[in-house]
């Protein structure tokens, strides 16, 4: 294989050296004339990616050694925690080290700030249009959510790995037993719960309202639901605020406050994060949950008090009069390759591969995580592994508002108002949304119909 290799120094602000190469060929990456070895040793680092002992890293690995015995990948670990992971990986890069690694992984939360900071190259350089399209969307040609969610400045800074959203869990015996088909809008959710209620079986609906990054998912997820869509790009912060001042986020909201005060939902669901609501539905104390994929593992595991047969799993609801199903907030993780690399050609490959259909049918059959691979995710013989693989195989995602250099401190804003909108409910909702909305963008004019919206 021939290719050709251009190095051009980039001096200060960067002061980065930026390596271009144009790549054709084996596994979607394009070559041309050239001489830099496709051959020798990177670096991944990389977190366990489940929750469990069992990691498909070093089977990963191994498989691709065999694919391409001229490469040899070191493991290296990042922490589990993204908020841990993400400092460690920008005090190294921003020193510009080439010790750090070469492929990393990286929330899909990342890109904008990342591709703005330079701690990534800019992939769709070296990686042909076509090998884009592998990330495609089931019924919906040339939708990319996963590739646009990697997007800065018209650029893609990272190759999507696998996928992580919210679903819906339910009891499917309590629901058989009241004679309920599984919920698809929010409005047929709260009537099931009543009915179980009135029969005085579990009923409630667990999900995480902490103030925490979880509540920005969920609430995405809703906004979304109340507006039928929020697009195929992540907001910025602009575009943001003004989704926060708008009916539709009222609807939401109200929503949200209305499953607390009827008690469809637990009061205690202003505390709530993932290990909470894993564990209240799993003990059987709720019929409904809002979990992310690994709270099937969680649910269906020996320690749980539910039968496994007796968990269902669904994409999230839509509000009635909007198209079902809802919408689920894309989690998951990226492929970032460290602009300081010295082994490009290499790299490519590595991210290559992961994201072929070999890799991501490991992940998928052997370890139930969905896989970014639109051609594998929709493989009849790879959703029947498990409910969640088939539910996911419906679902709609949307993205966070991380179109923003610093969509932490965004996000911080979103789940902090409206934490406080439920924990207080004699709190005006107005008045929580156009607070988050001014703060993250001053010029919003308050354009919600209530009181508060005209207060200055």
């Amino acid at each position: 294989m021939r290719w050709s290799l251009t190095v051009r120094i980039i001096w200060p602000p960067t002061l980065a050296l930026v390596v271009g190469v144009t790549l054709t060929g084996c596994q979607g990456v394009r070559s041309g004339p050239g001489a830099v070895p496709d051959s020798g040793t990177i670096v991944w680092l990389a977190n366990t990616i489940t929750e469990t002992s069992n990691s498909p890293r070093q089977p990963l690995i191994d498989a691709f050694e065999r694919a391409y015995p001229s490469i040899r990948v070191e493991l290296s670990t990042l922490p589990d925690s993204t908020d841990s992971a993400r400092a460690a990986l920008t005090g190294d890069l921003s020193g510009g080290s080439v010790t750090t690694g070469d492929v990393y992984l990286g929330d899909t939360i990342w890109p904008y700030q990342f591709g703005h900071d330079g701690y990534a190259l800019p992939l769709d350089r070296y990686l042909p249009a076509s090998f884009w399209s592998r990330f495609g969307t089931a019924g919906q040609p040339g939708q990319y959510p996963l590739v646009t969610a990697a997007k800065y400045n018209g650029h893609i800074y990272a190759v999507p790995f696998f996928v992580d959203e919210g679903f819906l869990y339910y009891r499917k015996d309590l629901l058989a037993r009241a004679r309920l088909r599984p919920p698809v809008t929010w409005e047929q959710l709260e009537h099931d719960a009543a009915v179980l209620k009135a029969r005085h079986m579990v009923y409630q609906f667990a999900w995480q309202g902490d103030d925490f990054e979880g509540l920005t998912a969920v609430w995405t997820e809703m906004l979304a639901d109340a507006y039928g869509g929020l697009g195929t790009q992540p907001a910025t912060a602009e575009q943001t605020a003004a989704e926060l001042d708008s009916p539709q986020a009222l609807k939401a909201l109200l929503l949200m406050r209305r499953l607390i005060g009827s008690g469809v939902t637990p009061p205690q669901v202003t505390s709530f994060e993932e290990p909470n609501t894993n564990n209240y539905f799993d003990t059987g104390q709720a019929a409904f949950q809002r979990g992310w994929s690994v709270a099937y593992e969680t649910a269906t595991s020996p320690d749980a008090h539910i039968a496994a047969d007796d968990v269902g799993v669904l994409p999230m609801p839509a509000f009635a009069g909007q198209a079902a199903p809802g919408w689920s907030a894309i989690g998951g993780w990226d492929l970032f390759i460290n602009p300081h690399t010295r082994n490009l050609r290499a790299a490519l490959t590595f991210v290559s591969w992961m994201t072929g259909p070999q890799a991501q049918r490991i992940l998928a059959t052997q370890y139930g995580i969905i896989p970014a691979n639109a051609r594998v995710r929709d493989d009849p013989a790879v959703i029947q592994v498990s409910p969640v693989l088939q539910a996911a195989a419906h679902t709609r995602l949307v993205s966070r508002p991380s179109a923003s250099t610093d969509y932490s401190h965004i996000s911080d804003l979103i789940h902090r108002y409206v934490h406080m909108a439920l924990v207080h409910p004699g709190m005006d909702p107005c008045l929580a949304l156009i607070s988050a909305a001014r703060a993250i963008d001053q010029r919003v004019a308050g354009s919600l119909p209530c009181a508060t919206s005209r207060s200055r």
